[in-house]
C-alpha cells in the first residue's frame, strides 16, 4: 500500500498525473462506483451512497426520461455487457439547478433493485469538508483529451488536491461559493465522462465531479459539487425515494 501510494506521488511530481493518462484503478478499491448510462452508453460516473440510491451530477441527467437511464456496477470495464446492470426508476434533480452552471449541480437516482451484490458497496457521505490542501482521490471513465475523441475502455484512478475558494476566484475569473469544492494539482484534470463521479477522502465521499478545464492541458482548477454543503439535501430527497419506491 505505502509502495502504491509512494508511486503515486512519484507521478504527481513530474506533472504527468491526471485520470486521463492516470492508473487503472482496482475495482475492489472503487466497488462503490457506477457508471451511469443513456440508453445503454455510457455518459457519467457515479456514486452508490445507499443499496438503491445513486448520487450523481444534475447535468448527467437533467431533462431525461428515468426509463432511458440506468446505472452499471461491479466493473471496471465501461462496455456493454460487462459488470451488472440496474434500471433507473425515478430521478430527482435539485430544483435550482440551471443548465451549464456549476452551483447545485446535484442529483439522485432511484435503481429498481438494489446494486449491492458480489463486490459493489455503499460509500457513505462526508461529515466535515474537506480542508485546503488535502489530497483526494478520484475516477471515471472520462475523455483523455479534448483533441483525441473517445474515453478509455478501463477504469482509471488519479488525485486532486483542495485548494482554497479563492484560488478557483482567482484563475477561473468567477466568484466560486461553498456549494463548491475547488481542486488543482498540476495539469490534472477532470473530462466530459467523468462528471457525476465521485471525490473521495478518508473513506468518504467528498465532492461531485462537475467543472472541468481542457482536459489538464489549460492549468486551470476543477470544480466538484461539495457533497457536505448538500447532506440535508441528500437525506430528504433519500428519503423521499424510499417512501415513494
Amino acid at each position: 500500500m505505502f509502495l502504491k501510494f509512494f508511486l503515486i506521488l512519484a507521478f504527481c511530481s513530474r506533472n504527468i498525473f491526471s485520470i486521463y493518462n492516470g492508473f487503472e484503478a482496482d475495482i475492489k478499491m472503487w466497488s462503490f462506483i457506477a457508471s451511469v448510462r443513456i440508453n445503454g452508453y455510457h455518459e457519467c460516473g457515479g456514486t452508490v451512497i445507499e443499496s438503491r440510491i445513486i448520487l450523481t451530477a444534475a447535468q448527467c441527467v437533467a431533462g431525461i426520461a428515468a426509463d432511458n437511464v440506468s446505472i452499471q456496477v461491479g466493473t471496471d470495464d465501461r462496455t456493454k455487457g460487462k459488470g451488472r446492470v440496474v434500471p433507473v426508476t425515478s430521478i430527482i434533480v435539485h430544483d435550482k439547478f440551471l443548465k451549464n452552471s456549476a452551483p447545485n449541480d446535484i442529483a439522485l437516482l432511484w435503481l429498481k433493485w438494489t446494486a449491492l451484490a458480489g463486490i459493489v458497496r455503499k460509500l457513505p457521505i462526508v461529515e466535515e469538508e474537506p480542508a485546503d490542501q488535502n489530497f483526494c482521490s478520484n475516477a471515471g471513465w472520462g475523455e483523455q483529451s479534448l483533441q483525441i475523441l473517445g474515453m478509455p475502455r478501463l477504469l482509471l484512478h488519479g488525485m486532486a488536491k483542495v485548494r482554497n475558494r479563492s484560488y478557483c476566484d482567482e484563475e477561473l475569473v468567477e466568484q466560486v461559493g461553498e456549494e463548491l469544492l475547488c481542486t488543482f494539482y498540476n495539469q490534472y484534470d477532470i473530462c466530459p465522462g467523468d462528471y457525476g463521479g465521485p471525490l473521495i477522502y478518508g473513506g468518504f465521499v467528498v465532492g461531485i465531479a462537475v467543472e472541468g478545464h481542457g482536459c489538464g492541458w489549460s492549468k486551470l482548477p476543477s470544480l466538484y459539487t461539495n457533497v457536505y454543503k448538500f447532506r440535508d439535501w441528500i437525506e430528504t430527497n433519500s428519503k423521499k425515494l424510499i417512501e415513494n419506491k
